[in-house]
């Protein structure tokens, strides 16, 4: 199925640029993507990336869901109202019972709540007071910052940007030198993600429209061991095929212009949690949110 190859794994340095999901970017506007197997951030304005950020998401037992959603609140200082699933973890690891966290530096939400969806679903970007989580898979359904990038976000996003969290853990880019790049993440959720004839197809395409091998031992390793390291599929073994930094750009193949993937529905991430009221004008900044 593949042409043959070398069975070295050409890797992109740490420095070098981050690879980019396969998600239907809005061309005017903020658009903040997250996706869950890289336990990245990506800002996009105006279809133009700006900035990408390390998160910790959902565990395996509280799953961050993907999902098509807008921003819609902005709360600093917040207070944390303790969910009651929370609570009986706290109970049952023998540590104090909390049901409320006030602003400050013991409180789980950081400096700042960027909340996403409807509030119901208790779903929201935030800062962390343990900011060695970051990144992971650690969170009880929000997506979790350190808590200066928290902090710019607050100060760059709006609310109505939207927001799209999705779950792809084989990702496709093409460098600034035409080079064709494969990074494998765990599949962390167990979703058996990958579409093997769908990846084939494409990397077939790929060869035969631009004239460059592909190295199928290089696609195998890749997926076998799921390093997330992005490997070049073409470059040349002894090369300079190293993209520089932004020099990555995503190869359309899970996700199309014209038909954008649609949002599943969506259970609260705490689904005992009982909302708290909507606060009064001009007390945003105590407003109580979800944590995670």
């Amino acid at each position: 199925m593949w042409v043959a190859g070398v069975a070295g794994v050409v890797a992109m340095s740490a420095q070098a640029a981050v690879p980019q999901p396969d998600v239907d970017i809005r061309a005017s506007g903020w658009h903040v993507v997250v996706n869950l197997p890289q336990t990245r951030m990506f800002v996009y304005r105006d279809g133009e990336l700006q900035r990408v950020y390390p998160v910790a998401v959902g565990k395996l037992l509280t799953q961050t869901p993907i999902g098509q959603y807008n921003v819609t609140g902005i709360h600093r200082d917040p207070a944390w109202h303790v969910p009651k699933s929370i609570q009986e973890e706290m109970k049952r690891s023998g540590k104090p019972v909390q049901t409320v966290v006030p602003p400050g530096p013991d409180n789980p939400l950081g400096k700042v709540f960027i909340r996403f969806g409807e509030a119901r679903l208790g779903l929201g970007f935030h800062g962390t007071n343990a900011p060695g989580s970051v990144p992971g898979f650690r969170s009880h359904g929000c997506v979790r910052l350190k808590n200066g990038d928290a902090l710019t976000l607050a100060g760059t996003v709006p609310v109505g940007a939207a927001v799209t969290v999705s779950y792809q853990s084989v990702l496709l880019n093409e460098d600034d030198n035409g080079n064709l790049w494969l990074t494998a993440y765990h599949d962390q959720y167990k979703q058996s993600d990958v579409r093997l004839k769908t990846l084939a197809s494409v990397l077939l395409d790929w060869q035969r429209e631009r004239a460059i091998a592909v190295h199928g031992k290089r696609v195998d390793v890749a997926l076998k061991e799921r390093s997330g390291r992005p490997v070049c599929l073409t470059c040349k073994v002894g090369g300079s095929g190293k993209p520089q930094d932004g020099g990555l750009t995503a190869v359309r193949w899970l996700s199309s212009p014209s038909q954008p993937a649609s949002a599943p529905a969506v259970e609260p991430v705490e689904p005992d949690y009982a909302p708290q009221p909507a606060p009064k004008p001009g007390l945003d900044a105590k407003a109580p949110v979800k944590p995670v």
